[in-house]
């Protein structure tokens, strides 16, 4: 992949940074940014608040761009937007809006390398439904060991909500299983895809799940923007958990009646701007090749296996053959102090324990370092880190 440090202002004004830290948030290039501008300088408001030019204009730039991110993640025909702050916060929506469809003794299963955000949502939930969170086990390899579901009974899950990359360790969950129990005990699947969604090509309708929780700023869009991607007829049966204006329908009675669809969900005015910068986003990737994005950081990924392969690291097992992160332990330090160190040398990296206590007390351990990398990384990128470790671990004091 050419460089594409050039496309992002911030890059341009930290030229000495070196970011490795992709998996929490990606940079937005300046078509991204200038989008979002354009649409406050010259329309600047929200849609579905009246008949006026700007209000039409803004109703048109919401459905075009809602097209567009719904093409790109090939979920035109069967699924619509749920939106929200960030994948968090979208979690929320879904669980809640799930709460009634749970009775006492109803499980909830869940993958081994899951984020907060796709914990503590059902763990409410399931504590003020009876109902019971599972967590699928791990082999001793650090895979998933998809087998433990015989030993459940399937007519009580109701639903599977699991990442479909793990932000520790980049594990893939086997989308093949997930429709296989699909069919099997008819749960409703929830996947989590913030970890995919800028690295590699979503096909919603392939897949088949009924929701996809994602971020935008995990795939070079906008913060304060995130979304579940839910099929028309689960959003047809589930209740919204915010109300108040625009997502109702009359207000008058004992009995409010909601919008149809999707926009019983858009209670409150909405920044449209928000989802035009991000339906440029998928136009940026989209320029560039999800293909050439796959590769470039499968190339990252190889060399990084090669240089940590020593004494001086070791990494977390488990994650895929194309991965765009790996964790690690540096087997002399305490990873803040390889995260202080990194930094003194203005290089950016994630240390702790990821949002993710419960995969890190699955695999072992209290703390972390991971590097994580995208547009704009090359291999001098972790070099730079790498040889900076190296060179502590041997001469330093």
């Amino acid at each position: 992949m050419k460089n594409r440090r050039l496309d992002f202002s911030v890059f341009r004004n930290n030229k000495n940074i070196t970011y490795l830290d992709y998996a929490a948030t990606t940079f937005m290039p300046d078509q991204v940014i200038n989008s979002w501008v354009d649409y406050q300088q010259n329309i600047g408001v929200s849609y579905n608040r009246g008949n006026g030019i700007l209000s039409d204009a803004a109703e048109a730039e919401y459905n075009k761009a809602k097209k567009t991110i719904l093409n790109f993640f090939s979920a035109e025909e069967s699924y619509d937007f749920v939106f929200g702050k960030n994948a968090t916060e979208c979690l929320n929506i879904v669980a809640y809006s799930l709460r009634d469809c749970f009775n006492q003794g109803d499980l909830i299963l869940m993958g081994p390398y899951e984020h907060h955000s796709n914990i503590l949502p059902w763990e409410k939930v399931a504590k003020e439904t009876g109902a019971c969170l599972v967590q699928l086990p791990l082999s001793e390899d650090g895979n998933v060991n998809y087998s433990f579901l015989n030993s459940l009974d399937k007519n009580r899950i109701k639903v599977i909500s699991i990442s479909m990359l793990s932000n520790v360790n980049s594990y893939a969950i086997d989308t093949m299983w997930l429709k296989a129990v699909k069919n099997d005990c008819d749960a409703i699947i929830v996947l989590d895809v913030s970890q995919r969604v800028g690295h590699c090509e979503l096909d919603c309708e392939r897949i088949g799940a009924d929701a996809y929780i994602m971020s935008a700023h995990k795939m070079y869009g906008p913060k304060n923007i995130g979304a579940a991607i839910v099929k028309k007829q689960l959003i047809e049966k589930i209740n919204p958990i915010l109300v108040g204006g625009g997502m109702v329908w009359n207000s008058l009675g004992a009995s409010p009646t909601w919008q149809l669809g999707a926009k019983k969900f858009e209670a409150g005015t909405f920044d449209v701007g928000l989802v035009k910068a991000w339906s440029e986003a998928c136009n940026y990737l989209s320029n560039i090749g999800m293909d050439i994005v796959k590769e470039s950081d499968r190339r990252i990924w190889e060399y990084v296996k090669e240089r940590m392969d020593s004494h001086f690291f070791s990494i977390v097992p488990g994650g895929c053959e194309n991965s765009s992160m790996v964790s690690f332990v540096v087997n002399s330090m305490h990873p803040h102090d390889v995260a202080e160190m990194a930094s003194l040398h203005s290089i950016e990296i994630r240390t702790g324990h990821m949002c993710a206590q419960s995969t890190l007390d699955n695999l072992g351990f209290k703390s972390l370092c991971r590097l994580s990398w995208g547009i704009g990384s090359d291999i001098l990128d972790v070099e730079a880190f790498i040889g900076l470790v190296e060179e502590e671990c041997l001469h330093g004091k």
